[in-house]
């Protein structure tokens, strides 16, 4: 099955899975998990949706969710589901909050589809094909980075909300914490920021990393080393520190950007 034909087949799925998170939002509330992340029945919900949704279109492929773990192995094409990223936004009435699908083959992102159904924004990608954004006011648009400038004041970098402890930087712009890992890698994608900040595990990269890519962007790890998407599995590796930037956005941002010696 070519991949034009996946994402016929998954787009459909996953406007399904907004409808079901939007008919939970603002009556459900979260818990923490041992990881000290925020699930809530909604994620739950719409995760199992996305799962059997993918395993009756896709059989015998391995799906790794958030909430689930992965079912089959590590190998071939691999979905990887992030039910709500931004679930904390999401039990907070906040509108920067999105369900994610993304197919990767031999660890390489080649398909994404990242909902926002608040914003009324479905942002997509096939590999070879480019990244776009789809929305009932201005139809399809197409998805292209920022070249990169010197930041100036009214710049854009999109950092985790855990930032002041963690990291620190010498960036004369505007840092936003919009609570999403997805919302954050787009607005690189889209050209709003010039880049993104994240330390996160598969499912959140998975979605919008096909849809970067596409847009002629990039994730690196902030040390400069290259990212391979498999190493974000739990237990695989300690997570990286990862930038999303232009090519040339991440050469310059890792000269503005360190981890504090303290930073866990």
């Amino acid at each position: 099955m070519n991949l034009q034909a996946r994402l016929d087949r998954v787009l459909p799925l996953v406007r399904q899975a907004s409808e079901l998170a939007l008919s939970h939002f603002g009556k459900v509330q979260g818990h923490e998990k041992s990881d000290r992340t925020v699930v809530s029945e909604a994620d739950e919900l719409v995760e199992r949706l996305l799962v059997e949704g993918l395993q009756r279109r896709f059989p015998g492929e391995t799906i790794v969710g958030e909430e689930g773990g992965a079912t089959g192995p590590l190998q071939g094409p691999i979905w990887s589901v992030d039910p709500i990223d931004g679930t904390s936004a999401y039990l907070s009435r906040l509108p920067h909050w999105g369900v994610s699908v993304g197919l990767l083959v031999e660890g390489r992102p080649v398909l994404g589809v990242v909902d926002l159904p608040l914003l009324g924004e479905t942002c997509l990608a096939v590999a070879g094909q480019g990244a776009w954004m789809q929305t009932d006011r201005w139809g399809r648009q197409a998805l292209r980075v920022r070249p990169w400038s010197e930041p100036d004041r009214e710049s854009m970098f999109c950092v985790p909300s855990n930032f002041h402890r963690r990291y620190g930087a010498h960036f004369p712009g505007k840092l936003r914490s919009l609570g999403s890992t997805v919302a954050h890698v787009l607005l690189v994608a889209r050209g709003d920021a010039c880049a993104a900040l994240m330390r996160v595990h598969l499912w959140d990269l998975a979605g919008c990393a096909a849809i970067l890519t596409e847009a002629g962007g990039r994730l690196e790890t902030l040390d400069g080393s290259p990212l391979n998407l498999l190493e974000l599995l739990p237990g695989a590796a300690p997570l990286p520190d990862v930038l999303a930037s232009s090519p040339t956005g991440l050469a310059e941002m890792r000269t503005r950007v360190w981890k504090r010696a303290q930073g866990s």
